[in-house]
């Protein structure tokens, strides 16, 4: 019988399904164009970015904090694309798709090779990609970070797993003394080390989301990688976790230095100060309300749309409800962590990688955001899908495995390439993605905002009127004129043809 495990050509069929997959479903967005929302701020009306690479800009990505963000390899990979391809914006959706594309190939890979467990590894892969939430990361150019960010995530991760399973393999060979002189000074398992340190200065400079890298990697320690079992054979627990903590530090350092950069460079862009006052007992529900509103998007999403304001007020009902979710859920992962690991890992993966954009600390407007589930998803996939195969074990005979697992597991993924097919339409312009938010969301001031500019642009002087007036009845902030004069026409001049 083949084994899929080690399959060369089932794995490159994976693969290839994974990205024809994601281009057909993204392949529209090479007909769509620049959206008024934060492309002005990072490609069409940049002039260091339009210019294209230079000396110039590498010191501007690195010394400036436009637009509030400090990532100085996203701005590079902007002029990147606009010396390639100049104001295409079809073109430069393209490039987050082929991200998007390798992220997913990556992500099988890396856990194919941890957990020997290559269905289970591909399910998790195509729902990551696939899943409606990651639209707003692939199909909005500005979201670059995103994509970015998680291919050097990944990366990480698979150079540090190299670099356990090396380290383990380097121990067994010394126990059998078979180890030989002639090995080189520098042993491969610190090669992988740091290349994983390497790839995690990458990430961090694409976006500092990725800070909790350290925690993954601990996480990884004890599932899938089982450091902890395999270590404890000569050494006590104690021990253990000086040794992997130890390990950590390197990561935990660059973690804090790049965090104090994000952090000061939000705040030095006014990201804090546009945020609405609130004390920590209020930033404390809205983050934990926040965690049950993405658990609903993640299993049904419906109404998404570029930004959910933060209203005032935290409801008591879903406060409790939340609490009673999210300590439930903890509970029943930290009780199976010996038989069922995966439930902790995953879900511990995915309340440590939101913790920073969770709301604690207020950046903007949004209470929640579709982008933010980009790499946290991940964990929740893994422990969802593992824990899906476990449960089908114990409630199916061996005859019903064989095929009711697979046929639900093609109908939810059928169901979210059609639903992201679906939430990919609105993106095509400012127009389509202003109308859809305010559909879903008619006090959504910004998008009224939005959408007068972009009727301004068009020469729809009374409709953009009509939106800057619903936007003054709305914002109660409302202090400045409308922001079209100076704007470029980005619809009429950059869209891709």
């Amino acid at each position: 019988m083949t084994d899929f495990r080690t399959s060369r050509w089932w794995t490159g069929g994976v693969c290839l399904a994974l990205v024809l997959g994601t281009l057909a479903i993204y392949w529209p967005a090479r007909l769509y164009g620049f959206v008024d929302y934060d492309d002005n701020d990072y490609v069409f009306n940049n002039p260091t970015v339009r210019a294209g690479l230079s000396w110039w800009g590498l010191v501007w990505s690195v010394v400036d904090q436009h637009a509030s963000n400090w990532h100085p390899l996203t701005w590079l990979s902007h002029m990147l694309d606009c010396q390639l391809f100049g104001l295409n914006a079809g073109a430069q959706h393209m490039v987050n798709v082929l991200y998007h594309c390798a992220n997913a190939v990556l992500l099988f890979l890396l856990l194919n090779s941890m957990t020997r467990a290559f269905w289970r590894s591909a399910v998790v892969a195509a729902l990551f990609a696939w899943h409606p939430l990651r639209v707003e990361s692939v199909a909005w150019i500005s979201e670059r970070k995103d994509v970015l960010s998680g291919f050097f995530f990944l990366l990480t991760l698979w150079m540090y797993a190299l670099h356990v399973q090396k380290n383990i393999s380097r121990n067994v060979e010394r126990q059998g003394e078979t180890a030989q002189a002639g090995r080189p000074s520098t042993p491969r398992h610190k090669i992988y080390f740091r290349c994983s340190l390497g790839f995690f200065i990458l990430g961090l400079l694409s976006k500092p989301m990725v800070v909790t890298v350290p925690v993954i990697l601990l996480l990884m320690d004890f599932w899938p990688l089982h450091r902890c079992i395999t270590c404890s054979r000569d050494s006590s627990m104690k021990e253990i976790a000086k040794k992997l903590l130890a390990e950590k530090v390197p990561f935990l350092l660059l973690s804090s230095i790049f965090g104090v950069i994000a952090f000061f460079a939000q705040r030095a862009g006014g990201a804090t100060s546009s945020a609405p006052p609130a004390g920590f007992f209020s930033r404390m529900g809205d983050a934990i309300v926040g965690y049950l509103s993405y658990l609903e998007k993640i299993f049904w999403p419906h109404d998404l749309t570029f930004l959910y304001l933060r209203h005032g007020g935290v409801n008591v009902g879903w406060l409790l409800v939340a609490v009673c979710v999210l300590a439930g859920i903890s509970l029943l992962a930290v009780v199976n962590r010996h038989r069922r690991p995966y439930l902790m890992v995953g879900w511990f993966w995915f309340l440590g990688m939101l913790l920073p954009v969770c709301g604690l600390i207020q950046f903007g407007l949004q209470s929640i955001a579709d982008r933010y589930t980009y790499l946290p998803s991940i964990g929740f996939f893994i422990m969802c899908v593992w824990g899906a195969t476990g449960l089908a074990e114990v409630l199916f005979p061996p005859m019903a495995r064989r095929f009711l697992p697979g046929v639900a597991t093609v109908a939810i993924l059928a169901g979210c390439a059609l639903s992201s097919r679906q939430q990919l339409a609105y993106w095509q312009n400012t127009q389509t993605l202003m109308e859809h938010a305010l559909k879903i969301d008619p006090g959504n001031y910004i998008a009224h905002e939005n959408l007068g500019v972009y009727f301004s642009q068009t020469g729809r002087t009374q409709d953009a009127l009509r939106q800057y007036q619903l936007e003054r009845e709305l914002d109660p902030n409302f202090v400045h004129a409308p922001r079209s004069a100076g704007r470029t026409n980005s619809t009429q001049t950059f869209t891709a043809p």
